[in-house]
C-alpha cells in the first residue's frame, strides 16, 4: 500500500469511528472480494464465503469506535476472517452432512494418491514439530525423553532431577497442546489440501 493509500485509509477508519456509513461502506466494498476469495479457498462454500465477510464487517461496525486505533486494518480484518473460518472448520465436527461431503472428498480416486499421501504426512509432521517447538524447554526435554528416547517418568524424573509427579504433569500438559494444536493447523491444511484437487 502506498503513502497515499494508507493515508486515505487512516481517514475512512477515523471517519467510520465516527459512525460515517460512506467511510464503512467504502472499507466494505474494498475488501470483501479479497476477504470473500480467502474464505472460499478454506471452506469452498460461497454461501459460508458471504456469510463471514458478513459476520467481519459487522464485527468492524460494531466495534467502530476503536477502529481508528487499528495499525493495519488490512491485517486485522484477515485476521478476524481466519478466526472465524477456524470456527467454521470446528463446526463441521457437529454437522454430519458436512462431515460426510468431506469423507466424500478424501475419498475420490486421485493419480498422484502417492504424492498426496506424502505431503499429507510431511505437513503433518511438521506441525507436529512447530506444536512440539512451542512448548515450554522443560516440557520439550520431558517430550523427547519419552516419546523420542523412550525414558520412563521415573527415569526421566532422576535425570531432570523431577518428581515423578511433575513429569507426568509436563506430559499430559505437552500431549493436550500438541493435540489441539494439531487438531486446529491439520484441518486447516486438509481443507486447502482438498480444495487444490
Amino acid at each position: 500500500m502506498n503513502d497515499t493509500n494508507q493515508y486515505d485509509e487512516v481517514q475512512l477508519l477515523l471517519k467510520l469511528s465516527q459512525g460515517d456509513q460512506v467511510a464503512f461502506k467504502t472499507l466494505f466494498e474494498k475488501y470483501r472480494n479479497q476477504l470473500f476469495s480467502y474464505l472460499y479457498k478454506i471452506t469452498k462454500s460461497t454461501e459460508t464465503s458471504e456469510e463471514i465477510v458478513l459476520d467481519v464487517f459487522l464485527k468492524i461496525w460494531h466495534g467502530r469506535e476503536s477502529v481508528s486505533e487499528i495499525e493495519n486494518f488490512d491485517a486485522f480484518l484477515y485476521r478476524v476472517a481466519h478466526n472465524k473460518a477456524i470456527d467454521f472448520l470446528r463446526s463441521i465436527k457437529k454437522n454430519p452432512a458436512a462431515q460426510q461431503e468431506v469423507w466424500n472428498l478424501m475419498q475420490e480416486p486421485r493419480s498422484a494418491d502417492d504424492a498426496d499421501c506424502k505431503l499429507l504426512l510431511k505437513s503433518t509432521e511438521a506441525i507436529i514439530d512447530e506444536a512440539i517447538r512451542k512448548l515450554s524447554p522443560q516440557r520439550q526435554k520431558v517430550f523427547y525423553l519419552h516419546h523420542h528416547h523412550g525414558f520412563t517418568n521415573e527415569e526421566i524424573a532422576q535425570r531432570l532431577n523431577l518428581s515423578k509427579n511433575t513429569v507426568r504433569n509436563h506430559l499430559f500438559a505437552s500431549l493436550e497442546f500438541i493435540r489441539k494444536f494439531i487438531s486446529v493447523s491439520l484441518q486447516l491444511f486438509l481443507f486447502i489440501f482438498l480444495l487444490k484437487k
